[in-house]
């Protein structure tokens, strides 16, 4: 295969991560907006709305990694870092929505606040990535 289709399929493979990785950002400011509302005293819907955003923020992570994964072979071995999942076991939602408090909201947010911005390192990382191979094509 000639080198510019190489480049493009990369190239390809690097658009769709960034777009995971603006969905995972897109969930995660939202959870992040209403942990706001739950540190307030927004009782259990804004707990409930939280943790529903972390899901979809968790599933889209989870997405990137096989993104990653793709990326990776049209890249060759190359080193990436993929940002964790935030915790959601049944005890971080039992915690979170049914014995709601400030410390347990606190908590959460500032795993939320670490988590947007690895993501936005990240996206950073393959916005540069994405730049570097539109200039060899």
């Amino acid at each position: 295969m000639n080198r510019k289709k190489e480049l493009e399929e990369a190239l390809e493979a690097a658009r769709i991560v960034l777009r995971d990785t603006y969905s995972a950002l897109n969930s995660l400011e939202k959870a992040n907006n209403w942990s706001f509302l739950d540190i307030l005293g927004g009782e259990g819907l804004s707990s409930l709305m939280k943790r529903n955003h972390i899901r979809s923020a968790n599933r889209a992570i989870n997405e990137l990694k096989h993104d990653i994964e793709r990326l990776r072979k049209e890249l060759g071995d190359i080193n990436i870092d993929l940002p964790g999942e935030i915790s959601d076991s049944l005890s971080d939602n039992m915690f979170d929505i049914f014995f709601d408090n400030i410390f347990t909201d606190l908590r959460v947010r500032s795993e939320i606040r670490s988590k947007i911005n690895e993501l936005v390192e990240f996206r950073d990382m393959i916005e540069s990535l994405i730049q570097r191979l539109e200039r060899e094509i």
